[in-house]
């Protein structure tokens, strides 16, 4: 039987009562999770992995474990103290922050647009709906009448399901996905700013010498921005075919947390870059050149493969070894 994750932030070792009231955030730059704590006036900032090593904690004893989910749980807040309460992603639950009510909108009337058109294909009917690009389609008269076959349809196609259970999967799948299109409007906002001024950036503005590392930055920042949206791709697809969802919810919820959490994570990973690119001028010069140095350093270590890795840190140690120190 699987041991359930605990809901509060606890530790049990003298140690860290000794340091009075730490907090747990991520370090600044780097984002290393740390432990943050008053010495004399000054804070000081520990990485907790060098702070489980000092304290000696083992990795598998209930301290061990209570660190590695306040890492995890970082992801999702901004800083924990002992005695927060973790949040609920970690057990797999809904998320510990809201989205919007135009998300949830949004993502109400796609998952209700699915229902009917996938419903309808299925009983080999075509079926013209109106004003579907509109959040609330379905609350006219037309369109409501057809959400009602569609709902009966589903139930009579989900081996005779109730129709008051596929109405529920079908609220449970909106609260679901409402997440999802938060992240849809947030990524892909912050992705139109690299993909604007960074990938559009002609090579020809640029110095001949900065010219291969730009060109290595867009390829790398192409591989990390198709990532995203491929995640996006991917739940389009899985709500393409919505009876299979209903069919087996509690899985089909599973995953579309899991999606959910990656993004949000990966959100969290890249806002940094995403400022960078929103204040860059559109145009290359000195302030845009440290733009793109920052975003080889974010992008490298994430997508580069270890051959590009490996030959990268070998022409830096050539370039090095032809200094000459006087």
């Amino acid at each position: 039987m699987s041991q359930l994750v605990p809901q509060v932030c606890q530790l049990s070792h003298a140690g860290f009562r000794m340091l009075g009231d730490p907090v747990f955030r991520l370090s600044e730059g780097a984002r290393v999770p740390s432990m943050v704590m008053r010495l004399e006036k000054q804070e000081a900032v520990l990485p907790l992995r060098s702070v489980a090593r000092e304290f000696g904690v083992d990795p598998d004893s209930p301290d061990g474990q209570m660190l590695n989910l306040i890492e995890q749980a970082l992801d999702f807040v901004v800083a924990l103290r002992l005695g927060d309460t973790l949040p609920s992603e970690l057990n797999g639950g809904k998320a510990s922050w809201k989205p919007t009510e135009q998300d949830r909108m949004l993502a109400t009337s796609r998952v209700r647009h699915n229902l009917v058109r996938c419903v309808f294909a299925r009983m080999g009917q075509s079926v013209t709906l109106s004003g579907t690009m509109t959040p609330g389609w379905e609350d006219t008269a037309g369109n409501r009448d057809l959400m009602k076959k569609a709902i009966d349809g589903a139930a009579a196609q989900l081996d005779g399901a109730e129709v008051a259970e596929v109405t529920e999967g079908i609220g449970s799948l909106s609260e679901e996905m409402a997440c999802i299109e938060t992240m849809r409007r947030t990524l892909m906002r912050g992705i139109a700013r690299p993909r604007e001024k960074l990938l559009a950036l002609q090579i020809i503005e640029v110095p001949v010498s900065r010219r291969d590392t730009v060109k290595q930055v867009q390829a790398l920042a192409r591989r990390g921005l198709k990532e995203i949206t491929d995640r996006f791709d991917q739940v389009d697809a899985r709500l393409d075919d919505i009876l299979a969802m209903l069919r087996d919810l509690p899985a089909a919820i599973a995953g579309l947390r899991r999606q959910r959490d990656w993004l949000y994570r990966t959100g969290q990973a890249w806002e940094p870059m995403f400022a960078d690119w929103a204040a860059a001028p559109n145009h290359y010069d000195d302030f845009l050149w440290r733009v793109v140095e920052r975003s080889y350093s974010f992008l490298a270590p994430r997508f580069m493969s270890f051959q590009e890795w490996a030959t990268a840190g070998s022409l830096l140690k050539q370039k090095e070894a032809r200094v000459t120190v006087w």
